[in-house]
C-alpha cells in the first residue's frame, strides 16, 4: 500500500488489519475526492483477495466495482473515463445508485468466491444510493454473508444514513497538500490546488469564474444579487462548480485575514446545506437562491 501517496494513517490501520486477519464486514472510506480512496481501496482488495494485477485492473473476478449511474454513460465508459482520470468531470453531474443496483450487490455477495476465500464490493460515492437503495443495502449489513467485504467510499459521510454509517469501519482520508499534489500531477501550469487531485482539475477547469463569483458573493450586498438573477448565470456557474469555489474561496479569504472566524464558520455551515439540497435533487434555482440569501 506503500504506493499510495500521504494517507498514512489509513494505510497503517488497513495493513495491521491485514496482518492481524480480522477483517471487519465494512469499511467506510470518506474524505474529498481525489485523495486516493479508491486507489487504495483497491490495493486492500488485492491483499484480500491474494491477487493483485487484476484486482488493481478491476477485472478479477471476486472483485465489485459500483459507480453511480450516469445518464448518457454505460458502466465500461465509466470506469474508462475513471482510469484515464477523468472522473472529476462525472463526480458532479447528476447520479444515483439504484436499487437494482443493490440487488446486483445483493445478488453477487452471496455467490460463492470463484478463486479467492474473499470477494469485496467496492461501491464509489455511496452517498448517491436512493432511499430505497440505501434501505435495501442497510439489510445486507445487517447480515452480512460470510467471507465479504464492503468498501463504501464518499466525500460526504453526512449524507449515508446514521445506520449505514453505524454498522461500518469509517476511516478518514485527509486532504492532500499542493506539495503532494504537484509531486503527483508534475504539471507546472497548475498554481490553483484544492483539497484532493480532482478538486483541483475543477478549479483549474473553471478559474475562468473565480473573479465573478468572489465579486458576487463577498462584494455584492444580497438583494442586488437577487435583482440581478438570471437564468444565464444559474447555467454558466452549474452548482457543483460554484460550491466548490465558494469553500475554496472562504478557506483562502480566512488564511489571508479578509474574512473572520465567524463568518467563514458560518459560511462553511450554509455550504454543507447547500451540498445536502444538491444531493437531495433539489432544483439548482432553489439552491442558488438559498446561497444569495445566506452568504
Amino acid at each position: 500500500m506503500e504506493e499510495i501517496k500521504g494517507q498514512e494513517i489509513p494505510k497503517r490501520i488497513l495493513s495491521s488489519i491485514v496482518k492481524r486477519e480480522t477483517i471487519p464486514s465494512a469499511f467506510l472510506f470518506y474524505g474529498p475526492p481525489g485523495v486516493g480512496k479508491f486507489s487504495l481501496s483497491l490495493q486492500f482488495a488485492s491483499e484480500i483477495i491474494g491477487e493483485k494485477n487484476r484486482v488493481r485492473k478491476g477485472v478479477h473476478p471476486d472483485l465489485l466495482a459500483i459507480f453511480p449511474e450516469f445518464d448518457g454513460y454505460e458502466k465500461d465508459e465509466i470506469i474508462k473515463i475513471r482510469k484515464n482520470k477523468g472522473y472529476y468531470k462525472l463526480r458532479y453531474s447528476k447520479g444515483s445508485i439504484s436499487i437494482d443496483t443493490v440487488r446486483k450487490i445483493q445478488d453477487y455477495a452471496y455467490i460463492t468466491p470463484m478463486e479467492s476465500k474473499w470477494r469485496v464490493i467496492i461501491i464509489v460515492q455511496a452517498e448517491r444510493m436512493t432511499l430505497e437503495a440505501s434501505n435495501a443495502f442497510l439489510k445486507i449489513l445487517e447480515e452480512p454473508p460470510p467471507n465479504v467485504l464492503f468498501i463504501l467510499i464518499t466525500p460526504h459521510s453526512n449524507l449515508l444514513t446514521e445506520t449505514i454509517v453505524s454498522r461500518t469501519l469509517n476511516i478518514r482520508f485527509c486532504p492532500l497538500s499542493p506539495e503532494l499534489q504537484k509531486g503527483i500531477i508534475k504539471d507546472s501550469s497548475i498554481q490553483r490546488f484544492g483539497r484532493g487531485i480532482e478538486e483541483t482539475f475543477i478549479l483549474n477547469l473553471r478559474k475562468d469564474l473565480e473573479e465573478e463569483i468572489d465579486e458576487i458573493f463577498f462584494n455584492v450586498p444580497s438583494k442586488v444579487r437577487i435583482k440581478n438573477w438570471s437564468e444565464d448565470l444559474r447555467d454558466k456557474w452549474k452548482i457543483e462548480f460554484l460550491l466548490l469555489y465558494l469553500q475554496k474561496l472562504v478557506e483562502d479569504k480566512y488564511k489571508r485575514g479578509e474574512i473572520t472566524l465567524d463568518r467563514a464558520w458560518k459560511t462553511f455551515k450554509y455550504l454543507k446545506r447547500a451540498y445536502e439540497y444538491y444531493y437531495s435533487n433539489l432544483g439548482p434555482e432553489e439552491i442558488l437562491f438559498y446561497l444569495f440569501l445566506k452568504i
